[in-house]
This record gives structure tokens, C-alpha cells and sequence, in this order.
């Protein structure tokens, strides 16, 4: 009566997306993996080039 009590089809509303998970979400995750490679390869060669250098000197 005048729309008040369960909704018709309660599976519909049990689920909710959190902020991240819309539209978009795919390529969001795929773009901060990408910038995590690079990252992580960027660090890793200058920490690789400071040992090699470090070990050059002795």
C-alpha cells in the first residue's frame, strides 16, 4: 500500500558497488598497474646502477 513494505524483488537491492568498482573500473586498475611496472623498474635500475657504481670504487 502506497509503496511502503518489501520491494518486489529483494535479490535487486542486496548488492551495492564501492567507489572504484563502476564504470571505468577495468582501465583504472589496468593504468595503476601500469604506473606500478614502471615504477617499480624505474626503482630497480637506480638501485641497480648505485650498487654497480658503489662496487666500482673498491
Amino acid at each position: 500500500m502506497f509503496g511502503i513494505g518489501k520491494p518486489k524483488n529483494p535479490e535487486e537491492h542486496r548488492y551495492y558497488l564501492l567507489p572504484g568498482q563502476g564504470r571505468g573500473a577495468r582501465r583504472k586498475h589496468r593504468q595503476h598497474l601500469m604506473i606500478a611496472w614502471v615504477v617499480g623498474i624505474v626503482a630497480a635500475s637506480v638501485l641497480g646502477l648505485a650498487l654497480w657504481f658503489l662496487n666500482q670504487r673498491n
